[in-house]
């Protein structure tokens, strides 16, 4: 994509001094390829490098570019025109370009071209109604001061038509060039066929003379299907480029009398030619216009589904935190131990490692909840979440909250005297909250834990290894609470 800074920067002294030089190399293309014996202009050029120029930097030092344009136009004139005709003349094309540039800042046209109605707004202020008043205030010039016997509306449409054509056909080939492309078509064979059938008629159209060869009419007509073609496959850039050659090889080949469209007065072949550059850019420029946008609109569209999906991936994510966390607690419920102690079990009995099951219980909580109130209680149930949360300190370690004021320990690759240091561990740290409980002898909230510890094969299972450790959680509560006890690991079965 095109970096927004870099496309808006202010034109610098490098492009300040190649602009002149590439307008005045316009104006001579255009003498050169595009002005018939008679000096009858079938498409003029240089107004589209002023007007792209402005809509590339969007104004910025609009009149530094306006003044260099018209020294370039007024110097390359001067062979045509006498000086002073060539100052007027050259002050129309500043004219023009100025207007559309306005007319589409003032439409918000954006200068890039890549939608069909930005397309539509640039024809409308540029080759349409900018190109016509220019022609129509230079049919004055030309009749009043360069004394033209021409009759002024054959001159003012002789002028706008040759404008509006050169700014369809050159602004918007000149703006896809300083513009980076999204992506770059992928060849097929078909379009390699497409290229050279292309080339074959332009290379047909061109050896004709009359618009014949051998008494078979070839004209340029010819070339429209294939541009069409071309325009769906290869995108503006391209397109753009074929449409300008065709244009000018076009206008050439009456330059030089071939007459491509055949044995026809020159005003007739003029109004032709024009007819058909028009059409040419309608096809060409119009098709590629459209893809392009259609092809932008499935990009947007690819990015918001993308995006949706992410959301909605991250909202599911986020459900099934939801699900799988006690609400109370904010650690995991019993749906995700019962999910967890599958995994971790497929997991030892695969790997030959022994896991640990230690089962929590607070102490007298019933007790606990009549004497401080059920607001206390739930306190003391999150403070005790938290600190099993923090005892957890290696990786494959899992807490959850087994239900009640019952809380479960998942800890895999442990040995028994680990599994038993562990479980102190935890039982120390409760206690050592100091969460005053009046009526438990020990004074304070407390916690006693029973831990089970085999290496799962065939001989155990899942629903034994938690029977086991909540026999021995019974049994630390019957010898006094507040401490650990260790299942018989024979009992599993």
């Amino acid at each position: 994509m095109i970096k927004r800074e870099k496309f808006w920067r202010q034109p610098g002294w490098l492009f300040c001094l190649l602009l002149p030089l590439f307008h005045f190399a316009s104006v001579k293309l255009t003498f050169f390829c595009a002005v018939t014996p008679e000096n009858a202009v079938v498409v003029w050029l240089p107004n589209a490098v002023l007007l792209a120029a402005l809509l590339r930097f969007r104004g910025q030092r609009a009149s530094l570019l306006a003044a260099l344009t018209f020294t370039s136009d007024v110097l390359a004139n001067l062979n045509a025109f006498p000086w002073y005709e060539a100052i007027l003349l050259s002050a129309v094309n500043v004219l023009e370009v100025t207007i559309t540039y306005q007319l589409m800042k003032r439409s918000q046209t954006s200068p890039r071209l890549h939608r069909l109605k930005d397309l539509g707004k640039f024809i409308l202020a540029g080759p349409v109604f900018g190109a016509m008043l220019a022609g129509l205030i230079a049919a004055v010039v030309l009749q009043q001061v360069g004394g033209a016997s021409t009759p002024y509306l054959t001159l003012a449409r002789v002028w706008w038509f040759g404008d509006g054509l050169g700014l369809l056909i050159y602004t918007p080939l000149l703006l896809a060039y300083t513009q980076s492309q999204h992506q770059r078509p992928k060849l097929t064979r078909w379009d390699d066929a497409a290229l050279i059938t292309t080339l074959l008629l332009a290379v047909a159209v061109l050896s004709a003379h009359g618009g014949e060869i051998d008494g078979v009419s070839v004209t340029p007509t010819l070339l429209l299907p294939a541009v069409a073609v071309i325009a769906f496959r290869f995108g503006v850039r391209l397109t753009t480029l074929l449409v300008a050659l065709i244009s000018l090889s076009t206008a050439m080949l009456m330059t030089t009398g071939l007459k491509p469209f055949g044995e026809v007065p020159i005003h007739l072949e003029v109004v032709r030619a024009q007819e058909f550059i028009l059409t040419l850019c309608i096809i060409g420029i119009g098709f590629a216009v459209v893809l392009s946008e259609l092809q932008t609109r499935e990009r947007e569209l690819e990015s918001r589904v993308r995006e949706r999906t992410r959301e909605l991936e991250q909202s599911n994510s986020r459900l099934a935190d939801i699900s799988a966390t006690d609400g109370l607690t904010g650690i995991a419920n019993r749906r995700r131990f019962d999910e967890t102690l599958a995994a971790e079990w497929s997991r030892a009995r695969r790997n030959k490692q022994p896991l640990m099951l230690a089962l929590l219980d607070v102490d007298l909580f019933k007790q606990y909840n009549d004497c401080y109130g059920h607001q206390s209680g739930d306190d003391a149930l999150r403070a005790v979440a938290n600190e099993l949360a923090k005892q957890m300190r290696r990786g494959g370690d899992f807490v959850a909250r087994y239900g009640g004021e019952e809380f479960a320990v998942i800890a895999q690759s442990v040995n028994e005297e680990h599994a038993l240091a562990m479980a102190e561990s935890i039982c120390a740290a409760i206690a050592a909250l100091n969460l005053p409980h009046a009526t438990s002898p020990f004074k304070v909230l407390t916690a006693s834990i029973g831990v089970a510890l085999v290496t799962p094969d065939e001989q155990h299972s899942i629903t034994s290894l938690i029977k086991t450790a909540d026999v021995a959680l019974y049994r630390a509560k019957q010898l006094g609470r507040n401490r650990v006890e260790q299942a018989d690991v024979t009992s599993i079965a």
